[in-house]
């Protein structure tokens, strides 16, 4: 009994580190843009069943159409993939749940054209 009360301890503490191990940490940026953080940067623990969500913002330009503008970074739960038009607003939302930070870098930096 007397190795049974030790063993519960170690038990409960590699449980706890367990599940630690299995969250996903997400990066937050409130104005991602040029391949850069420029406001709100930091992080975010993906709640069960949610993914970090990468969310490209494009704004209408008249004759040029929906030209991209910036990124917003973030948790979210529930995430799901979409595409919404607005007047002059659109957002596209990509989720990823594969390793941490997973949604690191994802904004549009290259192309700022959106079809």
């Amino acid at each position: 009994m007397g190795k049974f009360m030790l063993l519960l301890p170690l038990l409960g503490a590699f449980t706890l580190v367990f599940f630690q191990a299995q969250a996903r940490i997400c990066m937050t940026c409130n104005m991602f843009m040029n391949g850069r953080c420029g406001e709100g940067e930091g992080r975010c623990t993906m709640e069960e069943g949610g993914a970090c969500l990468t969310m490209d913002i494009y704004l209408f330009r008249g004759r040029d159409g929906f030209l991209y503008n910036h990124t917003v970074l973030e948790c979210s739960k529930p995430c799901q993939a979409s595409t919404e038009s607005y007047f002059h607003l659109k957002i596209s939302r990509f989720c990823c749940q594969s390793q941490d930070f997973c949604n690191r870098y994802k904004g549009k930096i290259a192309n700022k054209y959106a079809n």
